[in-house]
């Protein structure tokens, strides 16, 4: 079967699973998890699993503690939108759906059970527990992140999202009794104590209840908290409050940027808590970790940076910028921004321009992936919102639309002076833009590179020719 044809069955798919009601497709996942759980013989009974939810900050939660356990030599499987790994085998998610569906989870978990893996992290998505991709998984730590507006039109409300996620907490205590080092893992829910919505999944019964934030009660047992923290151009120093007893310092460092990414950190270091391993022990492995492709990846160009970030709701993308404005302090930021189409949350596009107009001194608006809707109608929409917000607090910012994504990163580096800094989101580090003609093969990063190395060899053939003529 040749790739066009490919493409075509997979469009037909695609319009007709949104025709189809929910509870048929939840059915139908049920019973393909249920069958993938007797033929790959209940795997997760074999190993520990961890299951991570929350609206931002699940790739880079779940990376940070597959790296974490596999430094310290624990074999660790991970799956999650980016990858799948095996210990060290590490095998591209080409599908970019986070949560698979039918039996693939159970036959990842089987995998990890052949390969000798000791625990398995899962990335877990609102979608994917609605539809009950979880079911007949025995998850051993749940860990809620955070939560904020996101797929409301897919899922009917805020609070029906909100539930879906708690579906990862529900059967907690059913599952299988587990042993890590000789010692029983109790049931243990993680969750921010910082959001707003930390008790509902704090709620839901378990052996153990882990804590985390930036506030709170650093004396309270069981929780972990960052006393104090610094965030640089280079990443971000922080005190914790697990050496409060002896009054005694402990300073870590992660070359992750922004206030974000230290919620994504106390997540990742609380899974050692759980597992009764010292976080002091990860120390210099934490140092180390270098962050994920696209997730507030830096570009240095010529006296300016391209930030390129995955951030694609409304929350997520006010913080990136915040976090520029606060720890880089640019001259100026030149924005591009965009959303998804297929039915994705329509009600944000306003949102994301509003924001835009706020925090950003140039704005293109660009394409990102339009599945099967009109890209200008999505462009349109963010337009609205950065005409709005123009509007209401009368200001002049100069904002265009360039439907082209590469002619718009174009634009933005031509344009780029001195300290400034061009902001990329929505794409990250995704290898394709999809379009209801299919898949387009998309590297931001590599689009980025390519303008920067025009511009140095224009430079150059400029100096060039002033040399000649002398």
């Amino acid at each position: 079967m040749n790739e066009a044809l490919k493409e075509k069955i997979k469009n037909i798919k695609n319009k007709i699973r949104w025709k189809i009601p929910k509870f048929i497709i939840n059915f139908y996942h049920y019973i393909f998890a249920l069958l993938g759980a007797i033929y790959f013989k209940f795997p997760s009974k074999e190993i520990i699993v961890i299951g991570v939810t929350g609206t931002k900050g699940k790739t880079t939660t779940c990376y940070l503690i597959y790296t974490l356990l596999s430094k310290l030599g624990i074999k660790t499987a991970l799956s999650s939108s980016m990858y799948f790994y095996f210990g060290d085998e590490k095998i591209e998610n080409k599908s970019r759906i986070t949560m698979p569906g039918r039996w693939y989870l159970q036959e990842f978990l089987r995998n990890a059970v052949n390969k000798g893996c000791e625990i398995a992290v899962i990335e877990a998505t609102s979608e994917g527990l609605m539809q009950n991709r979880h079911k007949f998984i025995d998850f051993d730590i749940c860990i809620f992140l955070n939560l904020h507006p996101e797929h409301i039109e897919h899922h009917g409300s805020f609070d029906n999202y909100k539930k879906s996620k708690g579906k990862l907490f529900e059967n907690l205590l059913k599952g299988s009794r587990k042993y890590f080092k000789g010692k029983i893992v109790k049931k243990t829910i993680i969750a921010n104590s910082d959001d707003f919505h930390s008790d509902y999944y704090l709620s839901f019964p378990s052996e153990r209840k882990i804590t985390f934030g930036l506030e709170g009660n650093p004396e309270k047992r069981d929780h972990l908290q960052i006393l104090k923290y610094k965030l640089t151009t280079k990443g971000s120093f922080f005190v914790l409050n697990e050496d409060f007893d002896n009054k005694k310092e402990t300073k870590y460092f992660t070359k992750f940027i922004g206030k974000q990414n230290l919620y994504n950190i106390l997540a990742s270091l609380s899974v050692l808590k759980a597992l009764e391993i010292p976080i002091k022990s990860v120390k210099d492995i934490l140092k180390d970790i270098e962050p994920l492709p696209g997730h507030f990846e830096i570009v240095q160009g010529k006296g300016f940076k391209v930030i390129i970030d995955y951030a694609h709701t409304p929350d997520s993308i006010e913080e990136l910028y915040k976090n520029i404005w606060s720890i880089f302090k640019p001259k100026r930021l030149l924005c591009l921004i965009s959303s998804a189409g297929g039915l994705r949350d329509k009600w944000k596009r306003p949102e994301i321009g509003k924001i835009a107009a706020k925090y950003c001194n140039e704005i293109v608006i660009s394409n990102e992936d339009p599945f099967d809707e009109d890209p200008l109608k999505i462009m349109k929409e963010i337009e609205y919102g950065v005409k709005n917000y123009l509007a209401e607090y009368e200001f002049q910012k100069p904002y265009k639309i360039i439907e082209d994504r590469k002619e718009a990163i174009g634009y933005l580096i031509e344009n780029a002076q001195k300290n400034d800094i061009i902001v990329l989101i929505g794409k990250g580090a995704e290898p394709t833009i999809e379009t209801k003609e299919g898949s387009i093969p998309w590297n931001e990063k590599e689009v980025v590179l390519e303008f920067l190395e025009k511009i140095k060899s224009k430079k150059n053939k400029n100096e060039n020719s002033r040399s000649s003529i002398k």
